[in-house]
């Protein structure tokens, strides 16, 4: 798209705007916030991670209704309906006064993650810039710094407020801000079709070879490959939204301080941001599947640290391990998409790829069971690290899939990393 330098960059800061308020306040935020509610309401675990299962879930079955909505009436439009559902989502969280009010409020929260961040974000950043390794890394970078100030705000607000309702009304005011900059300064109705009728780069010699400008949503999905790159993303959304949701809770009752277990949530967010904007660089020189590996291999070691944790020690490995893993997964698993299968079915892909990480909505749920049969929270950390350990072993053999139409089966490229 050709665009004046000032108005890309425009964009780009409404985008990451409107990626920052809705990081701060969904799920790292949420998973500070719920001891609280928790106490007041006179919930149990259960009815609490089931809150935190339909965040994640409302999030991934709205991932293909961007796409859509970006078809048909532009990226400005699924702003607007998203913008609209933040407001919504963080008003009812401040209002409620049952677990129905709750689990309502977190559909609308999720659905509002799927409409203004990682979808149309891609989408259209990955038109306007060049070095898109370097963008995107950016872009993810101010959405992990949301996940760094929210539960900092919490603490801070609770601090002076004694109650957690006014931290969701700082989150509706957030919204109405982000959201107007964001619907004002994003493209709105474009023609759309060079995305789905002709390859989006001028492919290069290698990239003909290698068959790149062929690929199809529906080739693209035919392949083993996709499939593992989906599942590396929902090992990613699993720890993220099971970690951030108890890791607290589980935490304060290994002896841990509340506020010092809320701020090494917020360190390992500033570890993911700052290795996030390492990584975009490194993106232009790294390969996708080494930033996925050492991103697997980073999550693993913090998850089981996260289960033995009692002290600052092992609090600390966990923050730096699971850190670098949230820095780097979003960025890998989006970038692998684009090399292994180019820019004509990156849209749907990604869309598709949100949808089926659904399934990792069920670990709040189950672990929030765990806790009210068990009585701890140890047993499902270790289980995150043996899906994590099994992700990283089918990343490890994962080779670039080769598109060979059935009259031309060729050998070349066949291995490449």
């Amino acid at each position: 798209m050709d665009r004046p330098r000032s108005l890309r960059w425009f964009t780009f800061s409404a985008l990451s705007l409107v990626f920052f308020v809705i990081s701060a306040g969904a799920f790292s935020s949420l998973g500070v916030v719920l001891p609280s509610m928790v106490r007041e309401m006179h919930w149990n675990w259960t009815e609490a991670g089931l809150g935190y299962t339909l965040l994640g879930v409302a999030c991934g079955l709205a991932s293909l209704a961007p796409a859509a909505l970006i078809r048909w009436i532009g990226v400005r439009g699924a702003m607007s309906a998203g913008a609209l559902c933040m407001v919504a989502g963080f008003g009812a969280m401040a209002l409620t006064h049952s677990v129905w009010m709750y689990l309502a409020a977190t559909v609308m929260i999720g659905l509002a993650f799927a409409l203004v961040s990682t979808v149309p974000g891609t989408h259209l950043l990955t038109d306007l810039f060049e070095n898109r390794s370097t963008v995107l890394g950016a872009y993810f970078t101010i959405g992990a710094l949301g996940q760094v100030a929210g539960p900092l705000l919490f603490v801070a607000i609770h601090e002076v407020t004694d109650g957690w309702r006014p931290y969701w009304v700082a989150f509706v005011l957030m919204s109405l801000a982000a959201g107007a900059f964001a619907i004002a300064t994003t493209p709105g109705r474009r023609n759309e079709s060079s995305h789905v009728a002709a390859a989006p780069e001028q492919a290069g010699p290698l990239e003909m070879i290698e068959g790149l400008s062929d690929w199809t949503v529906r080739r693209a999905l035919s392949t083993s490959q996709f499939y593992v790159i989906v599942a590396g993303y929902t090992t990613y959304l699993l720890i993220n939204t099971t970690a951030h949701g108890f890791a607290v809770e589980h935490l304060t009752e290994r002896g841990v301080d509340p506020k010092a277990a809320a701020a090494m949530l917020s360190i390992e967010a500033l570890i993911g941001a700052g290795v996030s904007v390492l990584g975009g660089m490194a993106g232009e020189k790294v390969s996708a599947k080494t930033l996925m590996i050492v991103s697997l291999v980073s999550l693993t070691v913090g998850m089981a640290a996260l289960a033995e944790a009692t002290g600052w020690p092992l609090m600390w490995v966990y923050a730096v391990g699971v850190g670098v893993g949230f820095g780097l997964s979003l960025l890998a698993a989006t970038m692998l998409l684009y090399q292994y299968f180019g820019k004509r079915p990156n849209l749907e892909l990604f869309s598709i790829m949100c949808l089926i990480s659904t399934t990792a909505a069920l670990g709040p749920a189950f672990g929030g069971w765990a806790r009210d049969t068990l009585g701890s929270f140890t047993g499902m950390f270790w289980l995150c690290v043996a899906i994590t350990a099994a992700m990283l072993l089918a990343t490890l053999f994962m080779h670039r899939p080769v598109w060979r139409p059935a009259a031309v089966a060729s050998p070349v490229g066949e291995g490449a990393q």
